[in-house]
């Protein structure tokens, strides 16, 4: 039997290896909790002070009637929210490309299938931050995982206010 201070030291690691795994368990669920994802996100939209832009039909797409939506967040969080609604039905590795464009240029931020009602909701707290975004578009496409916009145009939301002064919207027809 080993002396006492070396089945204490066992002791301890082991101790230590329990309360670190069920402390990275917790986070685990945290940060896969879904419902409180959505909470955070319509707390962001509800906010008074939250930043909303309408996302408007996308030039040259053929967007349907009841198809819109809109990206919000709230100054000083990292939370992106993009609402989408009234979208069609996608079918095998189809889905609704979202893409955020800020100064170091566009960013796949997600691909969405939207729910039996043709609403989808799209979370990010990663880059790019929400106040340097300036341009967002969604389309619908496979999802190749390339960062430069590409599929059918649905909507678009742009602001030359905050563009760099050499930046225009997405042109489809020169891919740029």
């Amino acid at each position: 039997m080993p002396p006492p201070s070396v089945r204490g030291t066992r002791l301890a690691v082991v101790l230590l290896l329990v309360l670190a795994v069920g402390g990275l368990g917790f986070r685990a669920a945290r940060a896969f909790d879904r419902d409180r994802h959505a909470a955070e996100a319509a707390a962001v939209m509800a906010a008074p002070d939250a930043v909303v832009h309408r996302l408007s039909p996308a030039p040259g797409g053929q967007v349907p009637a009841a198809a819109g939506g809109e990206v919000g967040y709230r100054p000083g969080r990292w939370l992106t929210v993009v609402r989408l609604r009234g979208l069609e039905p996608v079918a095998g590795r189809e889905r609704y490309l979202v893409f955020l464009r800020n100064y170091w240029g566009w960013v796949l931020a997600g691909a969405l299938r939207p729910d039996a009602g043709g609403a989808a909701e799209l979370r990010t707290g990663a880059e790019p931050r929400p106040p340097t975004v300036y341009e967002v578009l969604v389309t619908r496409g496979v999802d190749d995982a390339t960062s430069v916009p590409h599929g059918q145009p649905l909507l678009h939301w742009y602001d030359a206010a905050i563009a760099p002064t050499k930046a225009r919207p997405f042109d489809f027809t020169r891919g740029a």
